[in-house]
């Protein structure tokens, strides 16, 4: 990746045409089967909801990092935190073009996430409310000043009492939320040009947390939540983690072995040349020649949303349906919308809010 030299410009950008068209496609069929329901399948879906709403929830995690072969930095230049008591997970990748001027910006990725795992510990011990992760994201930066470097970052948390999904992404980690082995949502990365990404710094010219977009979900038991760097993102398309996902449920496998087993397809990816990858497709789009993966620092964090009542242990992953029937007709894909708050644990149609502040 290379270094954001120019001020803040609040620009977004989509994933992928192979990407968005599959969101299109899955939209449009769920309006055309919203039209033909019953009022009495709508009342059915209707209680569901309130009975889901009604759970109490919670977060089950795992990662995986698998740094590329570099002697001179064999921490790599990626970092990530589990915060179980917050319910707070999140990753950051340092930019490698720092390494050009002798800096290691893995160490101010690390140095962010620790500061945000500190961050999510003290907010939980402090209040019994939901962590918010804008607010870590601002403490975490704040507390890494005078670090050299810059990094992208991605921090995601789960308000249990709302059962809802709350994140903000700076840059071009993300994450992807899968329903039923289906990718519902993918967050847009955020870049200035290609391999350009938006960027916390603490120099003149570089990004502040306020340029993080924030998202806001409803999740139901059995979500599952992928946390990744570019490493995967740039590797991997979600129709590929659909696989895996189909492959392990039922599997009683934990979210430590699921996080494997995407990273390391992820790594696979990045090393053939002859399999098309999302950043070869971006590479086209900007008019650049790239054949085959992308060789990088590969950060996976999975998280599985479950009910409370029924959690027994870490070590044990259903990958549930969300018990709803005809679940993809109630919960449409997300339209992101920029400039308006949404208001937690409202009851929605799997609406997500995206707004930048």
């Amino acid at each position: 990746m290379m270094i954001a030299n120019y001020n803040n410009t609040n620009t977004c950008y989509g994933y992928g045409s192979q990407y968005q068209q599959i969101l299109t496609e899955h939209e449009e069929l769920s309006r055309k089967r919203k039209v033909n329901k019953s009022d009495q399948i709508q009342e059915l879906l209707l209680q569901n909801r309130r009975k889901i709403h009604n759970e109490k929830m919670k977060l089950v995690c795992g990662s995986c990092y698998l740094p590329k072969d570099n002697p001179d930095k064999p921490l790599g230049e990626d970092a990530h935190f589990i915060c179980h008591d917050g319910q707070t997970i999140g990753v950051a990748d340092g930019v490698g073009g720092w390494a050009k001027i002798g800096v290691d910006a893995g160490l101010y990725a690390r140095g962010l996430m620790n500061n945000a795992n500190q961050t999510a510990m003290d907010m939980t011990r402090a209040a019994a409310a939901a962590v918010n992760p804008r607010n870590v994201l601002n403490q975490a930066y704040a507390n890494n000043a005078g670090v050299q470097g810059s990094s992208t970052a991605c921090i995601l948390s789960l308000n249990k009492e709302r059962g809802a999904l709350h994140a903000v992404n700076v840059g071009d980690s993300g994450f992807m939320v899968f329903r039923d082995s289906r990718c519902l949502y993918k967050s847009p990365p955020q870049q200035r040009m290609f391999n350009c990404p938006y960027q916390l710094g603490n120099y003149v010219g570089y990004d502040r947390p306020k340029a993080a977009l924030e998202f806001v979900m409803e999740a139901v038991p059995g979500d599952v939540i992928v946390l990744g760097t570019d490493g995967l993102l740039d590797n991997m398309f979600p129709i590929e983690i659909e696989d895996v996902l189909v492959a392990y449920r039922g599997s009683g496998r934990d979210c430590e072995e699921l996080a494997s087993a995407i990273a390391n397809l992820a790594l696979f990816n990045s090393l053939d040349k002859y399999s098309v990858s999302p950043f070869q497709m971006e590479a086209q789009k900007a008019g650049l020649e790239h054949a085959g993966g992308k060789i990088d620092d590969i950060t996976v964090v999975v998280a599985q949303v479950v009910a409370s009542s029924s959690f027994t242990t870490p070590a044990s992953l259903e990958l549930l349906c969300c018990g709803l029937p005809f679940c993809c007709m109630v919960f449409s894909p997300i339209q992101a919308k920029v400039g308006s708050s949404p208001k937690l644990g409202a009851v929605t149609d799997g609406f997500i809010g995206c707004f930048q502040r």
